[in-house]
């Protein structure tokens, strides 16, 4: 009796404290949607879900907003984008706290280049609404045009009136930041605030974006649909 009192039992104590422990954590892990320790293998693991295999990691970077006010915390914090065969892959993920990573989104966007009518792509990574219709978001441009060197992109957020004449919007209240590259076919601008349209009539996130080659002609251009 005294060898199981003083032996046997606190090794059982301890076995049952660690089989809690492991259970906590599991429930932590579950609760917190089951974050993955690196970036990396949350990529995986969209992929698994949206059944992309062979995808090649094309650029990655941050989303640093830059109007953030009051007590909103963003969940986008992290941009991804990948490609396989004609299909590129737009995932954003969130750091929850250290190396702890999960999707920030359930539903990531998958673009199929072979139904584009160009070659050319502006993705608003992060876009979060605004005061006054306006908008957030982190701009990244994908181009498969091998002649492209530079691109340029016009951010706006069109009024309900003001579709019948979008040229004249983007000149009035669009917004063009500058594009670094920082892959191969993929150029990334930082977080861009958008101001909202005059009238407080609706408004669509667009965004037109323009390739050109090293002389300074144009390539290619995208003029999104609304």
């Amino acid at each position: 009796m005294t060898h199981f009192r003083y032996y046997t039992l606190p090794r059982v104590r301890r076995a049952l404290s660690i089989l809690l422990l492991c259970l906590g954590l599991f429930s932590a892990w579950l609760a917190l949607d089951t974050p993955f320790p690196s970036s990396s293998a949350v990529l995986a693991r969209l992929n698994r879900e949206n059944y992309v295999s062979g995808s090649t990691l094309l650029a990655s970077g941050s989303i640093q907003y830059q109007e953030i006010k009051g007590d909103y915390v963003p969940k986008n914090t992290w941009w991804f984008v990948g490609r396989q065969g004609d299909t590129v892959q737009f995932y954003t993920l969130q750091r929850l706290a250290g190396f702890l990573w999960r999707p920030a989104s359930s539903m990531p966007w998958q673009l199929d280049l072979s139904q584009q009518e160009g070659p050319i792509y502006c993705n608003l990574f992060g876009s979060r609404p605004g005061l006054g219709l306006g908008y957030e978001a982190t701009p990244v441009v994908i181009c498969t045009d091998p002649n492209v060197v530079r691109v340029k992109a016009q951010l706006i957020s069109l009024g309900t009136s003001e579709r019948s004449d979008p040229q004249a919007a983007v000149d009035s209240h669009g917004v063009s930041p500058a594009f670094t590259q920082v892959a191969d076919g993929v150029w990334v601008a930082p977080s861009t605030w958008v101001p909202g349209p005059p009238e407080d009539s609706g408004s669509t996130w667009l965004a037109w974006c323009q390739g050109y080659d090293s002389d300074g002609n144009l390539v290619c251009q995208d003029q999104p649909l609304y």
